[in-house]
């Protein structure tokens, strides 16, 4: 069987929950500390291309900072890493308990596209399978706008170019 969309096993900061389905309505997969509110805010050039160059390189640690303390406030900091098989559709993943299909989780992770970020991601149980100590649970994503369905398809290309990269310099 062909899949639809790229998948690529890496090790990220993760933290998986089970939910109840009436939870669902209420949660919408979204990323955490990504939208600074004043980036999109159209600044007048100075006259000065020094100054300029300046305030958009602090502009851009302050977006950093703020990225940085909204993803420690959120707990992602502290995720432990497990390594998962992710693609735009949905992803695999180790949990310490059966799941039935159907069930719904709340996925906690970071992809560092550019920059780390922290994503709240909810999928449905669609298999469940016994790995010895731990189960293999694979999950299609639910209630993802395209923006972060986007954002995950980048990290996988960087990821991929990231590994040919490797091959090559061996």
């Amino acid at each position: 069987m062909e899949r639809e969309a790229v998948r690529i096993d890496v090790v990220v900061p993760l933290q998986v929950r089970k939910i109840h389905k009436d939870e669902l309505p209420h949660c919408t997969c979204h990323i955490v500390g990504d939208v600074p509110l004043f980036s999109y805010i159209p600044l007048k050039d100075t006259m000065d291309e020094a100054l300029n160059n300046w305030l958009k390189l602090i502009n851009a640690k302050l977006d950093y900072l703020i990225n940085l303390l909204t993803r420690e406030k959120e707990g992602f900091n502290a995720l432990p890493y497990q390594k998962v098989n992710i693609s735009e559709k949905g992803m695999r993943f180790p949990f310490p308990e059966p799941l039935k299909p159907g069930e719904y989780v709340e996925i906690k992770i970071v992809l560092d596209v550019y920059q780390p970020l922290g994503m709240y991601l909810y999928g449905r149980v669609v298999r469940c399978e016994n790995a010895g100590d731990h189960y293999e649970v694979a999950v299609e994503f639910v209630n993802m706008p395209l923006e972060i369905r986007e954002k995950i398809g980048f990290f996988i290309l960087l990821k991929q170019r990231e590994m040919i990269r490797e091959k090559r310099c061996r």
